[in-house]
């Protein structure tokens, strides 16, 4: 992981704002489960064991952060994007660690 290859603030908002993002376990391919990402600030996670909950995230700089009322203990996580073409990314934890495969909805500019 390079993080010179980090997405922009800008191009983070665009990859999750306002759309449903899957999560994709990175070794396996298989799904997690989903985010709808609200205009708002809100964000509802449906994951693959049918299982929901709801929190809120925002962006600081060229991270996001999500804090949901329990997954994840509740606390805030942030992540970074390095961008993988045709509306995927893999995120990272800030400390590096590497978390999700997401794929977002391509939209046409």
């Amino acid at each position: 992981m390079n993080r010179a290859d980090l997405m922009s603030e800008s191009a983070v908002r665009r990859f999750i704002e306002g759309k449903t993002v899957s999560a994709l376990v990175p070794e396996t391919g298989d799904l997690f489960g989903s985010v709808t990402y609200g205009p708002d600030g809100s964000c509802h996670a449906r994951f693959a064991d049918r299982t929901e909950d709801i929190g809120r995230y925002g962006f600081d700089g060229q991270t996001y952060w999500t804090r949901y009322k329990t997954a994840r203990g509740g606390v805030t996580n942030h992540f970074f994007l390095i961008d993988l073409g045709e509306g995927r990314a893999q995120a990272y934890h800030d400390d590096g660690r590497r978390a999700y495969l997401l794929v977002s909805p391509v939209t046409k500019d």
